[in-house]
């Protein structure tokens, strides 16, 4: 039944806006995604061959691949798969495992394509479930939309434009788009996060129940077997349960921590238990090229044109649309709005007390920017100790955390646009934009791989 303080909040407006403008934006994204999709050339999605490898793997062996130091040495070869992609926990792959058995007997593709540096046409074969597989992450991109939307009306229940703006925001966003449209396993890392943030802000707002604390873990648990990125989620949840207002006494908190952490060690510990028994490290990663033992001269160059890079990456799928889109343009436009975005929450915060906010939303804004500084911590580590390429293309990492910062760029933007009218035209404006840059991204992929007749 719902609390007190859940009928005191209760959302106002038509009943049924908010559901068919969710409905609404969920139509036009899968609509972007399929299209993308069929635009992205097969094979060609970000390091979707090794992926594809994983997935074969499972579904054709039963097991997991082996794991490959190079690129040039990723194959699949029945009982004996290697890819650099071994890495990664295998819950995304499993799920992908069973459609790729379904759509087994779908003939092979074949693809051909102009070679941009010798101009001699080239052809591959795809195997035939790649592109229905692909639909997976279609679905659970829009999957994440439907938490973040959920997330938004936990956090902001009097502002139903903003939270329709903030999932709009997401599901528009290139790059979102793009990477949920072909075999990549963020595709589900970006459910964990969406859930996992709907579950903070609930708790929050409302108080953590013995099933949500159990709830929490498991999504934790979850995550855990998707991408080690997840351990930023079990880092904020502990402090989630440590703050949450009606915690009660510290031996309280720290038992409702003891048992998320619990969860996620019997969910989620043993893949990192085999990989130190297979390699010597919990934590192993494909290649060695960290940005720390270039010579300083280089290091100071890719220490200067890393950051912008990361940042554009975050939104734009550079690699795609490079040759075709003004990326220059798109750079500056993506910039503005992340101004614009903060400028509109440092508004917020100064008017906190006038305007009354409760504690969970600017909590709840703190922990979704608590996610992505975590992410983009970690990345920066990586490229500086580890490998500098993955700096390169690196800002997709975020994308995890993209559908909470859209939450929060709305929420900004609406309190720099006034509130009331002037802020659901200025939000559905900035929608459109976004938008737009959407389908000039769709149109650059499809006249780069030379896909849906363009």
């Amino acid at each position: 039944m719902p609390t007190a303080d859940m009928k005191e909040t209760a959302p106002t407006g038509p009943r049924l806006g908010a559901p068919l403008g969710l409905a609404a934006i969920l139509m036009v994204y899968c609509t972007l995604a399929v299209l993308q999709s069929h635009a992205t050339r097969l094979q060609w999605g970000p390091d979707e061959p090794a992926h594809i490898i994983y997935v074969q793997s499972l579904a054709g062996d039963g097991r997991l691949p082996a794991l490959a130091r190079s690129t040039d040495d990723d194959a699949y070869v029945a009982g004996a798969a290697r890819t650099h992609q071994a890495q990664h926990p295998p819950l995304y792959y499993a799920a992908a495992a069973v459609l790729w058995r379904v759509f087994a007997s779908r003939p092979d593709e074949r693809v051909s394509y102009v070679d941009g540096a010798s101009g001699e046409t080239l052809t591959f074969t795809v195997p035939g479930p790649v592109r229905p597989v692909r639909l997976l992450s279609v679905f659970l991109g829009a999957l994440t939309l439907v938490f973040a939307w959920a997330t938004a009306r936990t956090v902001f229940p009097q502002a139903p434009a903003v939270c329709l703006a903030g999932t709009a925001l997401a599901a528009f966003t290139p790059m979102f788009t793009y990477v949920n449209s072909v075999i990549n396993n963020d595709a589900l890392l970006g459910v964990a996060f969406a859930a996992t943030a709907w579950q903070w802000a609930r708790i929050m707002r409302f108080g953590a129940a013995p099933r949500d604390v159990m709830l929490l873990g498991l999504l934790l648990g979850l995550a855990m077997n998707v991408k080690e990125t997840a351990l930023s989620l079990v880092l904020l949840s502990g402090v989630v349960l440590a703050v949450e207002p009606r915690g009660g006494t510290l031996r309280r908190r720290l038992a409702r921590i003891g048992v998320v952490l619990a969860l996620v060690a019997a969910l989620g510990g043993w893949w990192f238990v085999r990989k130190h028994l297979l390699y010597g490290s919990p934590f192993v990663y494909p290649f060695h090229a960290p940005l720390l033992e270039l010579p300083a001269e280089q290091r100071a160059l890719l220490l200067e044109v890393l950051p912008a890079r990361i940042f554009l990456f975050a939104f734009i799928p550079v690699d795609a649309i490079a040759t075709q889109a003004r990326v220059d343009l798109l750079l500056p436009f993506f910039g503005a709005l992340s101004v614009l975005s903060f400028g509109g929450l440092a508004v917020l915060h100064l008017r906190r007390k006038r305007l009354h906010l409760p504690a969970y939303e600017i909590t709840s804004i703190l922990l979704w920017a608590g996610a992505a500084a975590l992410v983009l911590a970690g990345l920066w580590w990586n490229l500086l100790t580890v490998d500098w390429r993955m700096g390169t293309s690196g800002g997709r990492l975020l994308l995890c955390t993209l559908p909470l910062l859209s939450l929060a760029a709305a929420r900004g933007l609406s309190a720099l646009f006034g509130e009331g009218k002037a802020a659901k035209f200025g939000l559905a404006a900035v929608v459109l934009s976004v938008l737009a840059t959407n389908l000039y991204a769709l149109w650059a992929t499809a006249a780069e791989y030379g896909t849906l007749g363009i």
